[in-house]
């Protein structure tokens, strides 16, 4: 192993996503929470492809960057997923187990946290070329988030 604890296949992994995204890849930036979870803004965000019914479906071929906001309330009924990478049965029987949007609102009822985020986010996970989803939709997505005044992001894999 190499003093950098990293094997030959991570580091030629590494070097690749670099060119990908056209910059160096840096350590993750660890925020704090800093306020009471009580007093908190929670918003989900999951990978799983999940949409609304009147939303343009993902293009799972060749991986699709974009993301689809999922309005708080939004029923059960009105959503769909169109990932293709994964078994979506589950997901198409309770949205919950991917996004758990019923269970958070009763954390809110509760008051385990103070709010839910306005709209959740839905990535779908298969995105072969990062390079536009870290230098433009993730971005973007934060940008909603922090506007929305969200504390907390909680995320679910698809």
């Amino acid at each position: 192993m190499p003093r950098d604890g990293l094997t030959y296949k991570e580091r030629i992994r590494a070097k690749l996503f670099e060119i990908q995204i056209g910059r160096p890849m840096t350590k993750p930036v660890i925020a704090t929470v800093t306020k009471p979870r009580e007093e908190c803004r929670v918003a989900l965000i999951t990978t799983g492809g999940i949409h609304l019914k009147n939303q343009a479906p993902f293009t799972p071929k060749n991986g699709d960057h974009s993301f689809r906001l999922i309005p708080r309330n939004t029923s059960q009924t009105e959503i769909t997923v169109t990932h293709g990478h994964y078994d979506e049965t589950d997901v198409r029987a309770d949205v919950n187990c991917l996004l758990p949007m019923d269970r958070l609102e009763e954390l809110v009822k509760e008051g385990f946290v103070a709010s839910s985020a306005s709209s959740h986010i839905s990535f779908m996970g298969y995105i072969p070329d990062v390079g536009p989803l870290v230098n433009e939709t993730a971005p973007e997505a934060a940008r909603i988030l922090l506007e929305d005044g969200v504390d907390i992001v909680v995320l679910t894999p698809g």
